[in-house]
This record gives structure tokens, sequence and C-alpha cells, in this order.
């Protein structure tokens, strides 16, 4: 999660996009607890297959906790 190099943020986001098809309550689950600190590219590769409402609450999570941090 922490990784800096963009590919592996892509990656990892696909690998969670991928799971989230076997299991979508899992990824969600996951996404509650991380979304807000997982970098940006990963977050958005694994929400891709999300409905427009779900993709913008985790986002908004992800804008909320940028807005801490500034």
């Amino acid at each position: 999660m922490n990784d800096d190099e963009e590919l592996v943020q892509k990656a990892t986001g696909w690998m969670l996009r991928f799971a989230g098809g076997k299991d979508d309550k899992a990824l969600g689950k996951f996404l509650d607890k991380y979304a807000a600190t997982m970098p940006r590219t990963m977050l958005r590769y694994s929400i891709e297959n999300f409905g427009k409402k779900e993709q913008e609450y985790y986002r908004s999570m992800k804008n909320q906790q940028e807005k801490l941090e500034s």
C-alpha cells in the first residue's frame, strides 16, 4: 500500500478489482478500512467496476483524508 511506484499501485489496484469480482463484499470491507489512506491510483483502479455512487463514496473518503492532511 505504501509503495511509491505508480506501476505497483496500478497492479495492486487491478488485483483488488479482480478479487472484488469474486467477492465484492470483501472488497467493500477492505476499501471501507483503507480507501482513505491508499494511493489515489490504487483506489481508482480498484473501484473501476463499481457504480457511480460507490465510486464517488470511496473517492470522497480519499478527498476527506487529503483535506485533513493539508
